[in-house]
């Protein structure tokens, strides 16, 4: 176990857990700041304390002789502890293609397919928060760009995370690359099962049919990979976190 130390500063309602699921991984020592969002949705401006435009998940490498380096961004996080403390490589395919395809699911989940859903949020927050009299309106304008850019992009990105999965499991492995688990399958943890398949209904409504039916091999993957023991130990430990931080600002 590396004796350098993590300061996750953390946001609740983040993508930030899954950093949590790869610190755990990794067994690197850790600590959690933490940070509550606004009546906005917004992340308090204290984080902006940390890196300059505020955002979470951010991280602080303390390494041994207290020296601290600041890494913001989740695929540039990812790669940065990959790089320097999967010395094993537990969660990083030794094989050079492998090694490629990860590197691009760690571009891909944040460049590519989050703003999809992000947009799709977006809307659905502006509906709720139109003024009175004006939600039906604005019901109808966010609409229709969901359904013409967000929703055929969202569909259009499953459809390609479907096939790989299908050739994966062609080949008779249950994950995104190799045949174990990789920080490719924690970084899509996020926006495929937590974000998408674990919100099924909401799912259903915004591509206009049944996920689980279309993409029936992201289903399965959802399904292995909520079994993770790692990743349960990390959402039991997010669930206390959350809850004592509701309860700290009562």
């Amino acid at each position: 176990m590396s004796k350098d130390s993590i300061i996750l500063h953390w946001l609740n309602a983040s993508r930030s857990q899954r950093v949590v699921w790869l610190l755990e991984e990794l067994k690197i020592q850790y600590e959690l700041k933490f940070y509550k969002r606004n009546a906005f949705h917004r992340a308090p401006k204290e984080l902006a304390a940390v890196h300059p435009l505020g955002k979470s998940p951010v991280i602080e490498v303390v390494k041994e002789g207290g020296e601290k380096t600041v890494i913001a961004e989740s695929g540039h996080i990812f790669s940065y502890l990959l790089r320097h403390y999967d010395h094993d490589n537990h969660l990083s395919p030794t094989d050079p293609d492998e090694k490629e395809e990860l590197d691009y699911f760690l571009h891909y989940a944040e460049g590519t397919l989050e703003p999809f859903l992000v947009g799709v949020h977006v809307n659905e927050i502006a509906k709720k928060k139109a003024p009175f009299g004006t939600k039906f309106l604005m019901g109808m304008l966010v609409n229709g760009i969901n359904q013409a850019y967000y929703t055929p992009g969202v569909a259009s990105n499953m459809d390609f995370l479907e096939q790989t999965m299908k050739k994966q499991h062609e080949k008779g492995n249950k994950y995104f690359v190799g045949n174990k688990l990789s920080a490719a399958d924690i970084i899509l943890s996020f926006p495929v099962n937590s974000n998408f398949f674990a919100n099924k209904e909401q799912a259903d409504s915004i591509v206009g049919t049944d996920i689980s039916k279309k993409w029936p091999h992201l289903k399965e993957w959802c399904e292995v990979i909520d079994k993770e023991p790692l990743q349960i130990q990390a959402n039991s430990k997010v669930e206390k976190w959350e809850s004592s931080l509701s309860q700290s600002v009562l």
